[in-house]
């Protein structure tokens, strides 16, 4: 049984929102009134953001997190069967809902990378693209009927016998060629791209806020986010 608040990224995710509650804190409001300055233009400084609007993006994605790595979670404890011999309906939930909880997961974090400038912005979103499940997604749950393929536009299918714990998700072509998906190691490959990807976004977000008015506790904080790694 794998819990919730064991999981990196929900670690990781709890620790990004910590450290900016706290210096949301400090953010003087009565000064920003007498300065007829907006709350969203003093987070922007703050935080090193490119827009005044940035700030609701940033509560979104890590609202998006945490909410996807509900799905994700019991996804894995339940898998594809969740313990019901006869629920082929239910199966197809499960994937779609996985699929579509680590696509919006993705997407999150990426979008933090890029709200605090991360140098390797391209290579998480390289990396996130050609993992195995992005590839499952693209197939069966984004463009089953339209897939842009080499040249042409192809049309893909789940094998429905393969819907269960045991096999590995099958997927089919037009031309009735197979594609098969060891889902449960799919998810492991995810989880640990994305756990590595939202490091990096809380260090490069210690760094925007530390690295001019306090190094000391810049690597105070740099050293309480690299233990979490290990607290599995």
């Amino acid at each position: 049984m794998i819990l919730y608040d064991d999981c990196l990224i929900r670690k990781y995710e709890i620790f990004i929102r910590e450290i900016i509650e706290s210096s949301k804190r400090n953010i003087d409001l009565d000064k920003l009134e007498l300065q007829r300055k907006l709350f969203t233009t003093a987070t922007k400084e703050k935080f090193k953001f490119d827009k005044s609007e940035s700030w609701k993006f940033l509560t979104s994605c890590l609202d998006t997190i945490g909410d996807s790595q509900f799905a994700i979670i019991h996804f894995q404890n339940g898998k594809l069967e969740n313990h019901k011999e006869f629920n082929t309906g239910e199966r197809y939930l499960r994937l779609y809902g996985l699929l579509s909880a680590v696509y919006i997961q993705q997407q999150s974090i990426i979008k933090l990378a890029d709200l605090f400038k991360l140098r390797d912005f391209n290579l998480i979103k390289d990396e996130f693209k050609t993992l195995k499940i992005t590839e499952l997604r693209h197939y069966i749950s984004a463009h089953p009927v339209n897939f842009s393929g080499p040249g042409k536009i192809e049309s893909f299918k789940i094998d429905r016998s393969s819907m269960t714990d045991e096999k590995c998700v099958t997927v089919i072509n037009e031309n009735n060629n197979s594609i098969h998906f060891r889902i449960f190691e799919m998810i492991t490959e995810y989880g640990f791209t994305a756990e590595m990807s939202l490091k990096k976004v809380g260090e490069k977000l210690i760094e925007n806020l530390y690295k001019k008015s306090s190094s000391q506790k810049m690597k105070e904080l740099l050293r309480e986010m690299n233990k979490i790694k290990y607290s599995r």
